[in-house]
């Protein structure tokens, strides 16, 4: 009593009384303390009124009394211990009914909700995204499409098939001559079979690509009875066996030369017109993969 007496006497009271004293001497705000400090505004407000049945329980409440006191330059402790007994006289006049644990939250590791809807929106745009591409709608090529081409095992006109280029040359077989081919029919069906493997480019002439990949060997391939004028590219001729109507025709130029813009139409093979007289300077070599480009290199005439 006595000490309450002289506190009476020589300045505020209560903790709260003195905090708000030397607030007020500093010139200082509650919001200001409240962002120093990061202890919510209606606690300090509680604190400096002395209003203590609603704060939260005691090691809370005098944590916060502590960092008020280093804000405003007063004995952290000592003011965190006294407060520690009012508090307590309060609770014995008035016990506290609920209890209500809190520690103050950083706001600086609590995300804005803007940027936690933004991930979620980004999120599920991937997911779809990944179903439509699986699902082939954006190519054209459905399900029933794929399960053809896997059943076939071979390339078709509506679904271009690019087979990966080995990145090891492969160990090609001995060239042997072709033995002369019997004479061919006027027409029917063109088809191109793999006697060793060979990167061919199958076109229309200045139009889109029919097939572009590697026919590995024993592999064939049918040109589209659809196709106006198709046309080959490929850097291994004598990797390719020819047939019309299942009849062999010549071979489609010299060995180990680029051939280019070659005629795949049934009736330029039949007449013996397929065949490159020249080595298919005007084209680029290098449109062909290494390791199906002629052995020898090409030269213009």
């Amino acid at each position: 009593m006595e000490e309450t007496s002289e506190r009476a006497a020589g300045g505020p009271a209560t903790v709260g009384a003195r905090l708000r004293a030397a607030r007020e001497a500093r010139g200082q705000s509650l919001d200001e303390i409240g962002r120093q400090t990061r202890v919510p505004v209606r606690h300090l407000v509680q604190i400096e009124d002395g209003r203590l049945e609603g704060l939260p329980a005691a090691p809370y409440s005098a944590g916060f009394v502590k960092a008020y006191a280093r804000a405003v330059d007063l004995d952290p402790v000592a003011l965190s211990q006294e407060f520690r007994v009012e508090l307590a006289e309060a609770t014995t006049i008035s016990p506290r009914i609920v209890y209500e644990p809190y520690e103050p939250a950083d706001p600086v590791r609590l995300p804005p909700r803007l940027l936690a809807i933004v991930a979620a929106a980004i999120a599920i745009l991937l997911v779809l995204g990944y179903g439509i591409m699986r699902s082939g709608m954006l190519t054209g090529e459905g399900p029933d499409a794929r399960a053809k081409l896997a059943a076939s095992g071979e390339p078709t006109a509506a679904a271009p098939v690019a087979t990966a280029t080995p990145s090891v040359p492969v160990a090609m077989p001995p060239k042997t001559e072709a033995p002369a081919p019997a004479p061919a029919p006027a027409g029917g069906p063109v088809r191109l079979t793999a006697v060793q493997p060979t990167w061919v480019k199958i076109s229309e002439r200045n139009g889109p690509t029919l097939f572009m990949g590697v026919l590995d060997q024993g592999k064939t391939y049918d040109v589209p009875a659809t196709a106006t004028d198709p046309v080959i590219r490929t850097g291994k001729p004598e990797g390719l066996q020819v047939t019309v109507g299942g009849q062999a025709v010549a071979p489609l130029g010299a060995p180990a030369h680029v051939i280019s813009n070659v005629s795949l139409k049934a009736a330029a093979l039949t007449q013996g017109g397929a065949m490159a007289t020249t080595p298919a300077g005007a084209g680029n070599s290098a449109a062909v993969p290494p390791a199906f480009r002629p052995d020898t290199p090409s030269t213009n005439p």
